[in-house]
């Protein structure tokens, strides 16, 4: 039973690896476009948790969103939501002198991202990539190894991964010193993404904060980019 049990934690962590590493390769292919980007995306991130969840019997896809294990939750998902809104555009306001505009209108840019198309784009990005994002990350990787009992690994996993999958998508659009930095706040905001989604029992709560802080974050890449 429990060589069962650490066979699926391996399956978890090279689904997870696959995924990020083949996304990060499609970055540097001709083929690093916000369209192909999308679609790899959204074929890795939803295909190899159900994979799994086929293969170790362990669990369920929808198992992921639901149940809601505290009603309170919802509330201080809002709030959180929030606050995470305003966090950005403060956050925005400090590095604003040290953020180089060209780089990041060239790396929106490069991942095909345009004025023509930015409202389309951020609108994907935020209803449908945030979602792809909490599932994986927060579903997926974090919420089944924590119910597997992995509950330290399953945090700090999670959270490296998030932050680093990130860093390879803002390589474009930041000093070396800025991508550290912003490499150790994804780790801190991916640990609390951990936190809200062990809080609600699914991914939905991560989800309302994660998509609201990626709203600012939209309209911060509108003020560069309009």
């Amino acid at each position: 039973m429990e060589s069962v049990k650490n066979r699926n934690v391996w399956m978890i962590v090279v689904f997870a690896l696959l995924a990020c590493v083949a996304h990060g390769v499609v970055l540097f292919t001709p083929f690093n476009d916000y369209v192909y980007t999308s679609l790899v995306k959204l074929t890795l991130f939803t295909g190899l948790p159900l994979l799994h969840f086929a293969i170790s019997k362990e669990g369920r896809f929808r198992g992921l969103f639901l149940p809601w294990e505290n009603k309170k939750s919802k509330k201080l998902s809002i709030l959180l939501g929030a606050v995470a809104f305003v966090a950005v555009f403060i956050g925005f306001a400090i590095i604003r002198p040290w953020l180089d505009g060209v780089m990041v209108v060239n790396a929106l840019s490069n991942a095909g991202i345009t004025g023509d198309n930015y409202i389309f784009a951020i609108t994907y990005y935020i209803i449908i990539n945030v979602a792809l994002e909490e599932l994986f990350f927060r579903g997926f990787i974090f919420l089944t190894l924590y119910r597997m009992g992995y509950k330290h690994f399953a945090h700090i996993f999670s959270s490296l991964l998030f932050a680093l999958y990130h860093v390879a998508i803002m390589r474009y659009g930041a000093t070396p010193g800025l991508l550290l930095v912003s490499a150790a706040g994804l780790v801190a905001v991916g640990l609390v993404f951990n936190q809200i989604t062990k809080r609600c029992g699914n991914v939905i709560g991560s989800y309302i904060v994660h998509a609201s802080a990626s709203l600012a974050i939209s309209l911060v890449g509108f003020y560069f980019i309009r």
